[in-house]
């Protein structure tokens, strides 16, 4: 989430899933979006490069990983002083992204 460029976002994250994948590790690919203080195209194509490496290496997706968190009408309730991460409230909501998707690979 420090606006690095896309091009080397994709390929640093499609180098982490091959390297899981190459010692035999079951990857969930988990998706985040970017604060809209980016820009709606950046947050756009960034958020298109999950999907996009988990349909390259054929591993499962949650597509974001704070629906329910970061996109509520009081989110600011929902995190810590520091905006980024998320309080002990949030861990149920962030779990039922989670679990459909890791729980068949278990």
């Amino acid at each position: 989430l420090r606006g690095l460029p896309l091009k080397a976002t994709r390929e640093t994250l499609d180098a982490m899933v091959r390297s899981c994948q190459a010692i035999g590790a079951k990857v969930v690919l988990v998706g985040m979006m970017m604060p809209p203080n980016f820009g709606r195209r950046y947050a756009e194509d960034f958020a298109a490069i999950f999907p996009a490496v988990a349909s390259a290496r054929s591993v499962p997706v949650v597509p974001f990983f704070l629906k329910g968190v970061a996109d509520r009408p009081d989110a600011r309730d929902w995190f810590q002083p520091d905006g980024i991460h998320p309080l002990a409230k949030a861990h149920p909501v962030m779990l039922d992204n989670v679990w459909p998707v890791l729980a068949p690979l278990l």
